[in-house]
């Protein structure tokens, strides 16, 4: 990413995101790179996060701004400042931009976002914990090993699936944290270039000596596919299976298209009851004819969980209670997920006269 273009001060951030300066870069592998972030002062509290959480970027690039999510590789119990990891794909515009990033370069960058996150106020010391990564999908499994590693004695199992040898990314640290742990972590490699693409028998095979644990995924989408059928079929519960998706969303213009339509489409339905449930709070608000869920709730002042708002990185999940609505876009949400009411706050519109949500506490 070249230092003309890339460079934003401060002034130039948009309205809910930041300018944050990239203040060291790491080469992890030969497609793949961590940058490390500085937080001044006056933004720390804004930018605290928990592990398995991400920031979005937003990046110029050919006129436009396009948005990605990244998953913080860092750990807030033992790492100073965030650091996101980003893996070169061929023909990706903003993962080879990032990929040019320098030190003192700065980036435009919203607060941390996601819900890929242990629940801290359930340890469940005596549970395993079971991490599945695939490629750069290390990153907020890592995060969380290494979080988890800090303040419980519960026994993890990381099972790391590559291209090759030569693509695994934290090699290094993986290997110093587990000779540093060898009665708590252990950390199994699973390469394509050894023993093809992961299945379901490898799966099982890997999974001995885990059951009944809690279940973190991401990677590739056959490769998270294939985990979560796996751990269903084994009886394992949905609720301590956790998936995190990342999609690219399509272009600004094109997005505009669609939210154009949709909320033409939506003008007929009148709300007139929208209640939402944040943080144990019930709130009854407003809601404009053509508006989304998120849009109603920050008019009525609602610090709701939201980041990207184009559907893509699932910040804003949340569950329709009572009532209808209709999602234009869903690239994040599972059939299982659906069944059970999740909806996406940004992408949703009242379908009927009441509503109401629940946000995550």
């Amino acid at each position: 990413m070249g230092t003309q273009q890339q460079n934003l001060t401060p002034a130039q951030a948009t309205a809910t995101s930041h300018s944050l300066q990239v203040c060291a870069v790491i080469d992890e592998t030969a497609d793949a790179r961590s940058l490390v972030l500085d937080i001044p002062p006056d933004l720390r509290e804004r930018f605290a996060y928990k592990p398995g959480q991400f920031l979005t970027f937003r990046v110029p690039c050919a006129g436009k701004l396009l948005t990605r999510c990244y998953s913080m590789a860092s750990s807030p119990l033992t790492d100073e400042r965030p650091k996101v990891t980003v893996k070169r794909v061929e023909g990706g515009r903003v993962s080879n931009r990032m990929n040019e990033v320098q030190v003192g370069d700065w980036l435009d960058v919203l607060p941390p976002a996601g819900h890929f996150c242990l629940d801290e106020h359930q340890p469940d010391d005596d549970k395993p914990l079971v991490l599945f990564g695939g490629g750069s999908g290390i990153t907020p499994v890592f995060s969380i090993l290494k979080s988890t590693l800090q303040r419980s004695r519960r026994p993890i199992k990381l099972i790391y699936a590559n291209r090759d040898e030569a693509s695994v990314i934290f090699k290094d640290e993986l290997r110093q944290l587990a000779q540093a742990h060898p009665e708590q972590l252990q950390v199994l490699h699973a390469l394509d270039s050894v023993q093809g693409f992961l299945t379901s028998a490898q799966v099982r095979h890997l999974l001995k000596g885990s059951a009944g644990g809690d279940y973190f995924i991401c990677g590739p989408g056959p490769f998270m596919d294939t985990v979560e059928r796996t751990l269903l079929e084994l009886g394992e519960a949905a609720e301590r299976i956790h998936v995190e998706r990342f999609v690219s969303p399509p272009d600004p213009d094109e997005l505009l298209a669609e939210e154009a339509a949709a909320r033409q489409a939506s003008l007929a339905s009148r709300c007139e009851s929208l209640v939402i449930v944040l943080d144990g709070q019930q709130h009854e608000i407003a809601c404009q004819p053509g508006d989304t869920l998120l849009q109603s709730c920050k008019a009525a002042g609602l610090d709701v969980p939201s980041s990207c708002e184009e559907g893509f990185c699932g910040a804003c999940m949340c569950i329709v209670e009572d009532g209808e609505t209709h999602m234009t876009r869903n690239d994040v949400l599972s059939p299982r997920e659906l069944a059970e009411g999740w909806t996406l706050a940004c992408q949703s519109r009242p379908a009927g006269a009441r509503v109401r949500l629940k946000f995550p506490d």
